[in-house]
């Protein structure tokens, strides 16, 4: 199980109206995923190279086509996975900030019946994406210019919650290692109270 800023696993009570389910949000945009990354990495033609890069515009700069590939699945096997909680960093988050991404601007291009199949709990209307992002992601810092982000200190950094250590490789498009690519796992409910 992914660990966001609230947990996606349990309905928000406080839903008034069509709200936005989480978990079959990053459900279906992870498993759209995995039917197109495969294909393309089977191609592999420059046609196929662009056009991972517009699907993936920000994890594209520090990812090959096979690095998201693996990102893609790491990120469904343990969305899905019911007996561990797994923390995420900086790449993850990038990543699948792109992945929610492309489904909502393929949703607000479909027809109204088709986004009521797409997305059926909000009857037709649009994806509110920027309340999901400040519900859910502790930040998108991974957006910010690397110019902005390496002209801060430590401490601006830190106030300002820049905290993940992978964040710099994300903003200056390093590849990430495999310690880099791997979730990290919680001891436990990260959404329990400590008693």
């Amino acid at each position: 199980m992914l660990a966001f800023k609230k947990n996606i696993y349990q309905p928000d009570e406080a839903a008034n109206g069509p709200r936005l389910a989480p978990y079959p949000f990053i459900l279906h945009a992870l498993s759209a995923d995995r039917n197109i990354l495969p294909g393309l990495l089977r191609s592999l033609t420059e046609e196929d190279l662009r056009r991972y890069q517009v699907l993936f515009p920000h994890a594209s700069r520090f990812a090959t086509l096979p690095l998201l590939n693996a990102l893609s699945r790491r990120l469904l096997e343990a969305l899905v996975r019911p007996d561990i909680w797994y923390a995420m960093n900086a790449y993850h988050l990038c990543y699948l900030y792109d992945s929610l991404l492309g489904l909502v601007e393929d949703y607000s291009y479909e027809s109204r019946e088709d986004r009521l199949k797409m997305i059926p709990e909000l009857n037709g209307e649009a994806v509110p994406f920027e309340d999901f992002l400040e519900n859910y992601f502790h930040n998108t810092a991974f957006l910010i210019a690397p110019e902005r982000l390496n002209a801060m200190s430590a401490e601006e950094k830190a106030r300002a919650g820049f905290t993940d250590p992978c964040l710099f490789g994300v903003v200056n498009k390093f590849i990430p290692s495999e310690e880099e690519m791997a979730l990290r796992i919680l001891p436990g409910n990260p959404y329990r109270p400590s008693t």
